[in-house]
């Protein structure tokens, strides 16, 4: 089997490079592969090309010796570099960041509890006890003291459930202090969130998906 292989796809040109060879003499293969092409003049179209590597993950320095090979000829460049494999230590945040905690006990004054990922509190938090966490909080419990999301610098997580006898809502650095002017609106059926004066404000369950989508797309 060929160490590198040009195939033709709707989605363009696709270089493969075989997950079993040796990466130096796939190198040489790619530039001997390149000079074979009919390369126009640098005024023509630039020509996009995706590398696949099957099985192989290709470490930061790989990828960037992939990328110098490409930048002698201009009228191409690299659309992606694709693996089927993933990054170990990229799989463990996805899935740390993507974990979902489930607190049911009481979390008494004075007492602090911090989590990554998800939370879905049962439980009850006295008034002088945090929860904290770096992603969302679905609270379905008794909450009387501080709830924070976000932490410390997620803004795109969100507090759902009844918080209007919180203490203080916290997303991100954003705090919110609860008092009997604003309670109200912090019922069941609502969710806080920080909008686009980096402030927290309070919407429906039911406008969560618009209204987290638009969020999403100020942040990046």
């Amino acid at each position: 089997m060929s160490n590198v292989t040009l195939k033709g796809s709707k989605e363009g040109f696709v270089v493969i490079i075989n997950d079993g060879s040796d990466f130096e003499q796939s190198l040489e293969d790619l530039k001997a592969l390149i000079l074979k092409q009919n390369i126009g003049s640098i005024d023509d179209d630039v020509i996009q090309f995706t590398i696949k590597t099957g099985n192989r993950l290709l470490t930061a320095a790989q990828r960037k010796t992939v990328k110098t090979v490409f930048k002698d000829y201009p009228q191409i460049e690299i659309k992606d570099i694709i693996s089927n494999v993933e990054d170990k230590d990229e799989v463990s945040k996805l899935l740390k960041d993507n974990k979902i905690n489930v607190e049911t006990g009481i979390v008494r004054s004075g007492q602090k509890l911090e989590f990554e990922g998800d939370v879905l509190f049962l439980g009850v938090l006295h008034e002088g006890a945090k929860i904290s966490t770096t992603g969302s909080i679905y609270i379905l419990g008794q909450v009387n003291g501080i709830v924070q999301a976000g932490y410390p610098d997620n803004t795109n997580a969100a507090i759902f459930g009844n918080l209007k006898n919180a203490a203080q809502l916290r997303i991100a650095d954003v705090i919110e202090i609860v008092t009997e002017d604003n309670a109200d609106k912090l019922a069941n059926h609502q969710f806080a969130y920080i909008d686009e004066m980096h402030s927290i404000s309070v919407d429906d369950l039911q406008d969560y998906k618009e209204i987290m989508n638009e969020s999403r797309k100020r942040t990046g």
